[in-house]
């Protein structure tokens, strides 16, 4: 089932895993899947050490390049009285992110020039929580999944295909993973297209469409962890990018579009045609009727005079 097709439920998930305990908010989904951005891991740890097991088991530790991103990983915390390691150092340059971006969220609790990594603290009743502290510290991690696209462009549009493109994130780039595409009309496809580790920009072409007709597309980052000693398989997946694509009108369809067209004109061009000749045709009938009617007048009025000679002849003689 997927999240866009049904109301979701939400359900808080605890997983164990080596030894660790961590927690998801996810959807109901399939066994073995899990729908979510961000995971807390609840045992303490250093921040390298931190970094390694999301990197093993999930994408990176938490990366947020965004406000949005900010407020979406508060929301998601499941506990109020934490420190979370971020994916967040300090470099010669400056603060980065571990995909390479510079910081630009202002939201500093503390900021302090010993401090090497930067943790959330999640007790904190402000909105500012980020706290810089020593990388050797020991504090739950939070983990970072797999990212869908910001936005898919669609590139191209046929009768019965059509060419989608997206940009992949920094985050995402090193990171083996593929992409489901969902097609929806009156029921729902889903395809996967492996994306290259490097690669900055997906491109996919999605066939056997019908023409003229508006899908629902939906596109989300998917990767695959295995859990170390049980061997088993986990489906990490953000939510979906959804975007709507309308094919192209067919030839054959254009074709009888024109015949319709041409029909209607002739029979508006016969209409017209018929709608003057009767109108001439009454014209003539009457003009027909009006020169009857001047004859018999005439002979009326001359009538009398005819008569009255009879009479002057007839007296005469």
């Amino acid at each position: 089932m997927f999240p866009y097709e049904m109301q979701i439920l939400q359900q808080l998930a605890v997983l164990g895993n080596n030894n660790f305990l961590y927690f998801v908010v996810c959807c109901s989904l399939a066994t073995g899947q899990i729908s979510s951005r961000y995971f807390f891991i609840q045992e303490p740890m250093p921040w390298a050490k931190g970094r390694e097991y999301c990197q093993s088991h999930f994408v990176d530790l938490a990366v947020l390049s965004t406000e949005k991103e900010y407020f979406a990983l508060l929301s998601a915390i499941p506990a109020n009285n934490a420190s979370f390691w971020l994916g967040l150092h300090k470099e010669s340059s400056g603060w980065k992110w571990t995909n390479g971006e510079q910081l630009r969220l202002t939201h500093w609790y503390n900021y302090n020039d010993e401090g090497h990594c930067v943790s959330l603290e999640a007790m904190f009743e402000e909105e500012d929580k980020l706290l810089a502290r020593s990388c050797n510290e020991q504090h739950r991690v939070a983990c970072q999944g797999p990212v869908s696209p910001q936005s898919v462009a669609v590139d191209f549009v046929n009768i019965d295909h059509l060419n989608l493109s997206w940009n992949i994130s920094a985050l995402m780039q090193t990171t083996s993973h593929y992409y489901n595409v969902t097609i929806c009309r009156f029921i729902c496809e889903t395809l996967s297209y492996p994306c290259t580790n490097g690669s900055s920009l997906m491109s996919i072409s999605i066939s056997n469409l019908s023409a003229a007709t508006e899908y629902f597309i939906y596109v989300s980052a998917v990767v695959i962890r295995i859990e170390h000693g049980t061997s088993r398989k986990w489906i990490l997946q953000d939510d979906p990018t959804m975007l709507k694509a309308k094919t192209a009108t067919s030839n054959k369809t254009h074709k009888i579009l024109f015949i319709v067209l041409d029909l209607f004109s002739l029979v508006l061009l016969v209409s017209s045609f018929w709608y003057i000749y009767i109108v001439v045709k009454k014209d003539k009938s009457t003009e027909r009727v009006g020169d009857r009617s001047s004859a018999d007048s005439t002979i009326v009025v001359l009538l009398p005079h005819r008569i009255g000679l009879e009479k002057l002849e007839n007296f005469i003689f």
